[in-house]
């Protein structure tokens, strides 16, 4: 964490290290998200330079401008809310609280964007991000086919594989179209956003499972990021170039995935500057 904030601190609000004393796992987001970024060579600017008031999102990047706003979501509360599995016993991964989970901190920090918008902290022209961490939840570490985080704002399901019936050989292979997760309640949460023009002023969602104890050796490829084709701003492809990146064209569902950075500026591993 010291080193992390060595790296990065400069880049965050000035209360940071206070808070840490009451959201460890927060912090360590934001500094571990920006020290990310830097190392990918994203171009993050101090903070005394680019908020006013110390009020606005927590992280500002230029060329392009990008607004960033993390979040850490939690287990939450009622009938919904997600517990840690008994240690010992046998138990089925709760995928869809986990996706309503990572779906209620998307819908937070959107609103909170369009406040800035609204209060001109965000420049128009400006790209907004929002940065979700899966490291509190339950199950974060490993995935299956299709990420929890695609399943929660790209409007995709399930990994489908086609078997022919005469020769029982897999003929092919695709994800279901799904647009919504039911609650416990039978109400229904739309996990499509990006296709619909209410939140066209989020550019991307960053996301990332890693935490202080479970991340790569080199920071980076356990980050994925996902683009809002009916963004008002877009966010380039390759922006962040390290991880997994996703987009959606009509129908199709469409990735890449970037090589790990070898050399030192850029794939520094994060246990060597301790």
């Amino acid at each position: 964490m010291g080193m992390l904030w060595r790296e990065c601190g400069e880049f965050l609000d000035p209360s940071t290290l206070k808070r840490a004393t009451v959201s460890m796992p927060a912090v360590f987001w934001e500094l571990y998200l920006a020290y990310v970024l830097k190392r990918a060579g994203v171009s993050l600017q101090p903070q005394p330079r680019t908020r006013r008031n110390q009020k606005g999102p927590d992280l500002f990047a230029d060329k392009p401008d990008v607004w960033i706003e993390a979040v850490l979501p939690e287990l939450g509360t009622g009938p919904d809310a997600m517990e840690y599995p008994p240690m010992g016993i046998a138990y089925d991964v709760p995928v869809k609280s986990f996706i309503l989970r990572l779906r209620n901190a998307f819908e937070t920090k959107v609103r909170i964007m369009a406040e800035y918008r609204t209060t001109g902290s965000v420049q128009p022209g400006q790209a907004q991000v929002i940065a979700i961490s899966g490291a509190v939840l339950p199950t974060a570490i490993g995935e299956g086919p299709v990420p929890r985080i695609l399943q929660a704002i790209l409007g995709v399901g399930n990994f489908v594989l086609d078997i022919a019936r005469g020769t029982r050989e897999i003929a092919g292979h695709s994800v279901e179209h799904r647009g919504e997760v039911q609650k416990k309640s039978g109400a229904a949460i739309n996990t499509a956003p990006f296709s619909d023009q209410a939140y066209s002023h989020i550019s991307a969602v960053i996301y990332s499972a890693s935490c202080w104890v479970n991340h790569p050796p080199v920071p980076g490829p356990d980050f994925t990021v996902i683009h809002n084709g009916n963004a008002v701003v877009k966010l380039p492809h390759g922006w962040l170039p390290i991880g997994d990146e996703y987009w959606r064209e009509g129908d199709k569902l469409h990735s890449e995935r970037h090589p790990t950075p070898v050399d030192a500026d850029h794939g520094a591993p994060l246990e060597a500057s301790r």
